[in-house]
């Protein structure tokens, strides 16, 4: 009897709860070789919790950062550092590096990654970027400190039903004072297998 009622949990649980395949690709803009920008991609839950982390670069994830003050850049990818609960001033462990983090690559890339995901929930997957010393005429050395521009936060709405699903996260925080921390990343495009 134990059997049969642990399969039959089993079985009701691999309805609701499977493994996605997540695809991320980055796409970059005009802005992107200006300097080696941060970048985080992540996926939280629709009331704000945090579920993982795609990619994230290793100077963010580790407190890398050249000439930094004791609690780290939290400005460089503040939703991120906010969802993950993550101390910009601590690395993050071993075990999440290896899995998520590299350094920024050169061009565009492709990350994926297993992830499991509830059926008909609704997740919000996010890609915040940011990039040191991208002052402009608003956002002065004097007035922003190292990074200049805010970081900018592009986001979108997945629901998995186990069919391919594709979306493009939209920029959230465009404003007139920001001039080239939007041309960081020209697209950014997820895909659930």
């Amino acid at each position: 009897m134990k059997k049969i009622f642990a399969s039959v949990l089993l079985s009701a649980a691999a309805a609701f709860v499977w493994a996605e395949k997540i695809s991320v690709a980055v796409n970059p803009g005009e802005s992107y070789s200006k300097r080696a920008p941060q970048i985080a991609v992540w996926v939280e839950d629709s009331d704000g919790t945090y579920v993982d982390t795609l990619f994230v670069t290793k100077k963010a994830s580790g407190n890398k950062w050249i000439g930094s003050p004791k609690n780290g850049r939290p400005e460089s990818l503040p939703d991120w550092y906010k969802s993950k609960g993550q101390n910009p001033a601590e690395k993050i462990s071993k075990d999440e590096v290896d899995a998520t983090t590299s350094a920024t690559p050169k061009k565009g890339f492709v990350i994926s990654k297993d992830l499991e995901l509830e059926k008909g929930k609704t997740y919000v997957f996010k890609c915040q970027a940011n990039q040191s010393f991208d002052y402009n005429d608003y956002y002065t050395k004097k007035n922003s400190g190292v990074d200049g521009q805010p970081a900018v936060l592009y986001t979108g709405e997945i629901i998995p039903d186990g069919t391919e699903k594709e979306i493009k996260l939209m920029l959230n925080n465009k404003s007139e004072f920001i001039t080239t921390s939007d041309k960081i990343i020209e697209s950014i495009y997820v895909v659930v297998k």
